[in-house]
């Protein structure tokens, strides 16, 4: 894939345009053709700027992120975006790892602090968590500046990274999720993607702390609107009882136990899910689109 390609994603997602990654979740297997295989029938993907590939959440054992994200970019010629978690990284391993994935023209990152060890299914794992996703983004400016963290000069002509992270969509503290905006701009991320949004009311706040935290720190950060379908009430409900930062409003939760009920909550799920597409969409067109691997549900949201 041309580097063009990359600088492209970059000018498009500033610029205001309509914006769409999809996630791609590396399944712990030596072979990711059939999901590859899978994606190629997708007519949506004409749609989609870049994807982003997930570094074992939950602290579960899965396929390299970096690799994965490598193995993406070459298939597909979209570009694509690696998850990067301080958990499993120290300094050294982490600066090392990006001065190779620039070599191979992998620069758009997502950083993570990362999900305990102790959700997940290698008990015998010890988190290294030597500095949350702030340092990786510190670590990612030296980088740019032909420095190591220590200030120590580096070697060769080296392209752009670019540092993304992440952010809850909801808190009841909402000080404090303010604040973790706040710090996340002020340290380098030039996009900022949420947890999935299903109230329109946070969308429109959340874009309004990025906006006034943008013009305090003069950044020109954008959010990117995390968006996950919910087609059966089992869902909804690990979502908003089980992962952290994600509100679903009480409404799809009665509505979606009553489909369940009667055997139509997929149609309900996708009803609703729909029609906040819709809402969203009113308010920006930058989509981060997530369905754990299950394509045919994002074509119907982006075909209705």
């Amino acid at each position: 894939m041309e580097s063009q390609a990359i600088e492209s994603f970059m000018q498009k997602l500033q610029n205001g345009a309509k914006c769409y990654t999809y996630e791609f979740s590396a399944p712990a297997s030596f072979n990711l053709d059939v999901l590859f295989e899978t994606l190629k029938q997708q007519k949506f993907l004409q749609n989609i700027d870049a994807f982003v590939c997930t570094d074992s959440p939950l602290g579960k054992l899965k396929h390299s992120a970096v690799l994965a994200s490598l193995k993406l970019q070459n298939a597909f010629k979209i570009p694509s975006i690696a998850t990067i978690s301080m958990r499993d990284k120290n300094t050294l391993a982490l600066q090392s790892e990006l001065i190779g994935m620039n070599s191979l023209d992998l620069r758009l990152v997502l950083a993570l602090t990362g999900d305990p060890l102790r959700l997940g299914n290698q008990p015998q794992a010890k988190g290294v968590f030597e500095g949350s996703s702030a340092l990786l983004l510190k670590i990612i400016c030296a980088l740019n500046a032909s420095k190591d963290i220590n200030g120590g000069n580096l070697q060769g002509e080296s392209k752009s990274i670019y540092p993304f992270c992440v952010l809850n969509s909801y808190a009841k503290n909402k000080e404090n999720l303010y604040r973790k905006m706040c710090e996340k701009i002020q340290n380098g991320a030039l996009a900022i993607f949420t947890q999935p949004i299903y109230d329109i009311n946070i969308a429109e706040e959340l874009l309004e702390w990025c906006a006034k935290i943008n013009a305090q720190y003069n950044k020109k950060c954008v959010l990117m609107f995390g968006f996950f379908p919910i087609t059966s009430y089992k869902t909804a409900f690990f979502l908003h009882h089980k992962l952290p930062g994600v509100f679903v409003p009480k409404d799809w939760l009665i509505a979606l136990e009553n489909a369940s009920k009667e055997g139509n909550e997929e149609q309900i799920g996708l009803q609703k899910s729909q029609a906040l597409f819709k809402d969203l969409s009113a308010l920006q067109q930058r989509f981060h689109f997530m369905s754990a691997n299950k394509p045919d549900v994002i074509k119907k949201i982006l075909e209705n």
